[in-house]
């Protein structure tokens, strides 16, 4: 790659949006496609779905210092959680848990009335979803759920098998929360055996899908461990990127139709932001030329997550636990208290782990040694049920800023979960809820226990004071950051940055409300949404539906 070197496109991360994007533009064999990725290759670590956990911090993963907050975050170390996003081609869906959850379609809904363009309503995005899947399971495709997926598309989508699984939906059953066949189909309020991107035994990252099998194509483009550093713009027009490789060799690469930023809800905000698109105030006090006051890095959102933890007897040897494949999964649930709701309020992820998964997992959400040497302690030589518990319709929202001028250094990510007290309300509520599951029929018969938190234990276990404790404590993050490059107020509904002109971001940053679940599918949707936009705008053939 040389400086001064011409694309018509060029597209600013490899990410889960990214390698959509450059999937979709390549098409078109008349249009070139550059597409810049900081990290390298997924390796076959990245394949084998039970190593997901051991490429959290490596260099494989951003982990990003969220600032620290002692009010905020009392029992994690350092008083905050680590920022983990994949940092390598297919980015996140490189790294993360697979989960395949669209959102509920009141989001979308939301979406539209935000922007006033019905395009992005669930009606008109359900088409997206349906092209890039390839679902595999014969039970959702041959019932009244099938018409709501696809069978052609790029990424491979399975349900997790696990016969344990039989006896939790009589538990939460017995809870009252009903069954249903596919979270993602016609019923979405329930608990679902969870759908992930996985397929032919290998994950299903948007770099194996959809970049693997275009690789040969003569007009894109890939350059990988390479940083962007800032957006070039001439009379507010995006002309290029400035790029600068492992070397610190610096070169300016031209985009002759757009740019476009895929770098994620942290990345594409801090180059915005050095690149003088922002708030005034912020980019003056460091002596960047303002280009368009825009609310970049505000709207931060993020799904938080509060963990309990069930210790199963040593009698029950019949729970699959296997770090080579997925069987760990046993149910998800997108529910709600109220019996009337048309959506969900939260979100319950259940697992069967080992004591060692405990471990990793105070790792992975940086519990301080305290913590962790509690709960390993309690539950040594035991298998346990191990469930997350999120707001997913969260009120508090956070903000990204640049502490320097220096685009390797990572931005400040402000975080406060419990903000707005309405937040810790609902928490409180929904996990108090959820841990009524020891006293369930069939639990209660084996002996689980659900293992307490000593600093709360001056307020009556169960109690609401006790729960409001615990939901201070054992708060930490589930990796959805969204909303800091937000449709309707730094882009529009096609995705353009407002008052500059050829420049475009395209991933979770622009979503204006985060969904009711896993950002990764919805993320997808936007990519192949966007893409069908871009071609539309520079008169490229649209696919149709």
């Amino acid at each position: 790659m040389t400086d001064g070197a011409s694309f018509d496109f060029v597209i600013v991360g490899g990410g889960t949006a990214g390698s959509v994007l450059a999937n979709r533009l390549t098409e078109d064999p008349n249009v070139s496609v550059l597409l810049v990725e900081i990290g390298p290759d997924p390796p076959m670590e990245s394949n084998v779905p039970g190593l997901a956990k051991y490429l959290i911090n490596s260099n494989l993963d951003w982990s990003y210092n969220i600032d620290e907050d002692e009010d905020a975050f009392p029992c994690l170390a350092d008083n905050r959680y680590r920022g983990h996003q994949g940092k390598v081609l297919g980015g996140s869906s490189s790294i993360n848990g697979m989960y395949y959850v669209r959102g509920h379609p009141e989001n979308f809904n939301l979406w539209a009335r935000a922007v006033n363009d019905s395009s992005w309503n669930y009606n008109n995005v359900l088409r997206y979803f349906k092209k890039s899947e390839r679902l595999e399971d014969l039970s959702i495709l041959r019932s009244r759920d099938g018409r709501f997926h696809g069978t052609n598309g790029y990424i491979g989508v399975t349900k997790v098998n696990n016969t344990y699984t039989e006896k939790f939906k009589g538990v939460f059953r017995e809870m009252g929360y009903k069954f249903v066949r596919d979270i993602n189909g016609k019923d979405n309020i329930g608990f679902s055996e969870q759908l992930i991107t996985f397929a032919s035994g290998l994950r299903q990252s948007t770099a194996v899908a959809f970049l693997s099998p275009i690789k040969n194509r003569p007009n894109l483009h890939i350059l990988k461990n390479t940083l962007a550093t800032k957006v070039v713009i001439n009379d507010k027009t995006a002309t290029g990127v400035v790029v600068t490789d492992n070397d610190n060799n610096t070169i300016t690469i031209n985009a002759n139709k757009e740019v476009i930023l895929s770098a994620g809800s942290v990345g594409s905000p801090q180059l915005l932001l050095l690149s003088g698109i922002g708030p005034s105030e912020q980019l003056e006090s460091l002596d960047i030329e303002v280009i368009e006051d825009l609310p970049v890095g505000e709207n931060l959102q993020n799904h938080h997550v509060v963990f309990l933890v069930l210790k199963l007897p040593d009698l029950d040897e019949s729970i699959p636990v296997n770090p080579y494949d997925y069987t760990s999964s046993l149910v998800t649930g997108h529910v709600s208290l109220n019996a009337s709701a048309t959506s969900p309020d939260f979100q319950v992820l259940a697992q069967v782990i080992n004591d060692q998964g405990v471990v990793s997992d105070c790792i992975m959400f940086n519990y301080n040694d305290q913590i962790s040497e509690h709960f390993y302690n309690k539950v040594k030589g035991h298998k346990v049920v191990y469930m997350g518990i999120t707001d997913v319709k969260p009120k508090s929202r956070g903000v990204i800023s640049l502490k320097s001028l220096d685009p390797k250094e990572s931005p400040s990510i402000s975080v406060r979960p419990y903000a707005e007290e309405e937040d810790l309300e609902n928490i409180v509520s929904y996990v108090q809820n959820i841990g009524r599951i020891a006293n369930t029929t069939y639990l209660k018969s084996i002996g689980a226990e659900l293992v307490t938190l000593p600093s709360c234990e001056d307020f009556e276990v169960g109690s609401r004071e006790y729960w409001k404790c615990y939901a201070r404590c054992m708060i930490s993050t589930g990796f959805h950051y969204v909303g800091t490059c937000a449709m309707g107020s730094v882009v529009d509904s096609r995705l353009r940055v407002r008052g500059v002109e050829r420049l475009r971001v395209v991933d979770s940053s622009v979503m204006p409300y985060i969904t009711s679940g896993n950002t990764m599918a919805p993320t997808i949707m936007i990519a192949e949404k966007g893409a069908d936009m871009i071609k539309e705008d520079n008169n490229m053939r649209v696919w149709r539906s």
